[in-house]
């Protein structure tokens, strides 16, 4: 679906471009549809941004075509190159993300920008211009983040700690959410949060246990069978975007009744490097990040199985 370098030169030149203030950082997305523009504008504030690197420079195409079938997201395909990486989705859409210029060129099927917006907007822009802010001046961090009324709590854990069930037990219970596997956190200032790719998405056995079969949809997640929650309808710039007040390592799911226990800065760094991925490293590292928050005072919530105890601690917090 990509058009030469010739093609893509000409076809630039010609279309409307506009500018986007993601956090910190700044993109310019060249397009040939008004709809992505609208897409843009539910991610990121409009105009230049503040960054003293060059914007990030998107440029994506619309072509005639049909959306894929129902949970498209199974025949997701992401890519490695010498560049950076590559995107495909059946034939309805395709990406290139260029690490060395901060270039993105997408294609996408007019049938996917229209069925299913949100699907496009995250493969087309935000997880795109996600790992490109993770290597500027954002630190990528495997952590879930929720949101009250005096700011965001981080919940951190392994890969089936519990993260993303706590996440969606505290969105049910009225907070907001900024994450739930991948979060963004300024190297400068790490009490500055940013959502990655703003995303909720749970097993069905969770989703069952929390009463969410009828507000989620099928999604593919991780490489099973997930349940989404809709967050695009509540999708701003200013729901993307929350200060820290808290980190939370989760511990021992079943020792309950859940309690929050306060880690000195040694043990808090330990435990933190216990939830690592790989991928956090492939354009920073964490550690700048484990320390800052040692410092500030950091906690480790046990029985996180009991979720109406751990919400009510998490609450406290919060509000």
């Amino acid at each position: 679906m990509d058009a030469g370098p010739s093609e893509r030169l000409r076809l630039s030149a010609r279309l409307p471009a506009r500018s986007f203030a993601p956090p910190r950082d700044c993109v310019v997305l060249t397009a040939d549809d008004p709809r992505l523009f609208g897409l843009a504008e539910r991610l990121w504030d409009r105009g230049g941004g503040r960054s003293p690197l060059p914007a990030l420079d998107f440029e994506i195409s619309v072509r005639p075509g049909l959306a894929p079938g129902s949970n498209s997201e199974r025949a997701l395909i992401w890519t490695r190159t010498a560049q950076g990486w590559e995107v495909a989705l059946e034939t309805s859409l395709a990406v290139r993300i260029d690490l060395v210029s901060s270039r993105v060129t997408a294609t996408v099927f007019h049938g996917l920008l229209e069925d299913d917006p949100a699907l496009a907007a995250r493969y087309l822009l935000e997880a795109p211009a996600a790992v490109l802010l993770s290597r500027r001046v954002w630190q990528v961090l495997h952590a879930g983040a929720v949101v009250g009324s005096r700011g965001a709590i981080v919940i951190r854990g392994g890969p089936g700690a519990g993260k993303s069930t706590l996440v969606a037990a505290a969105w049910k219970a009225g907070f907001s959410v900024l994450a739930d596997e991948s979060l963004l956190v300024a190297r400068e200032d790490t009490d500055e949060l940013a959502a990655s790719v703003r995303d909720l998405t749970l097993r069905d056995d969770a989703a069952a246990m929390l009463g969410l079969d009828d507000q989620t949809a099928a999604a593919f997640s991780g490489g099973e069978a997930k349940r989404r929650i809709n967050l695009w309808t509540s999708s701003s710039p200013v729901a993307r975007r929350a200060r820290r007040i808290a980190t939370v390592l989760l511990g021992d799911r079943e020792r309950t009744p859940a309690r929050i226990v306060p880690l000195p800065e040694d043990e808090f760094v330990a435990s933190f490097r216990a939830g690592e991925i790989p991928q956090e490293r492939d354009g920073g590292d964490p550690d700048p990040i484990a320390t800052a928050w040692s410092a500030g005072g950091g906690f480790r919530l046990d029985g996180a199985c009991d979720l109406v105890g751990a919400i009510a601690a998490l609450a406290r917090f919060m509000l």
